[in-house]
């Protein structure tokens, strides 16, 4: 599958809440509410809310054969102000979602590295999520780094790092015992 990852832009919006529906309501054989009512949802409707005016946002879309089919963000958040996934006010939540046509191709996977990399670029130190116990990402999840942080019954939230802590530097540059 020929597969390109870009930089969403303002026009991609209506993608991005469409694939925000899709990674929310992802079980196939649950009853979803219909498209507007889910993303009236104060929780749903807070994660794209004013999208790309707040420092950080940061979005990625994959196409295939010249169609959106796949979308993952990550967001800041505020000990005020945040949603599932929030740990820190330094560390963005992050947000995935495929087209159901389209998941287990690997989409997932390269969008989430795509927006490691970027954060590494932008020097954060870590990126987490929120995940339902029984999301086949899960599985994803943990081999792309993520660990397990807080176990919150049927969900978790997950940290994967993304550089090492200035603690963790200053250990590595330091010569080993007995170096002269």
């Amino acid at each position: 599958m020929d597969l390109r990852i870009r930089d969403a832009s303002p026009s991609d919006l209506p993608f991005l809440r469409e694939m925000l529906y899709e990674g929310v309501f992802w079980r196939i054989h649950s009853a979803r509410p219909s498209y507007d009512e889910a993303l009236a949802l104060p929780d749903v409707r807070a994660q794209l809310a004013n999208w790309g005016q707040r420092h950080g946002d940061t979005a990625a879309v994959a196409i295939a054969a010249s169609v959106p089919v796949g979308a993952a963000w990550y967001r800041f958040w505020s000990a005020e102000d945040y949603i599932g996934g929030f740990v820190d006010e330094g560390t963005p939540v992050l947000a995935l979602a495929v087209h159901r046509d389209h998941r287990h191709r690997g989409i997932g996977r390269q969008l989430i590295r795509w927006l490691i990399d970027r954060a590494a670029a932008c020097s954060v130190a870590q990126i987490s999520l929120s995940v339902s116990k029984d999301n086949g990402a899960l599985q994803l999840y943990r081999q792309l780094g993520f660990e397990e942080y807080a176990d919150r019954g049927d969900a978790l939230t997950m940290v994967r790092r993304i550089r090492p802590s200035a603690h963790d530097l200053s250990r590595s540059e330091a010569p080993p015992p007995g170096a002269d």
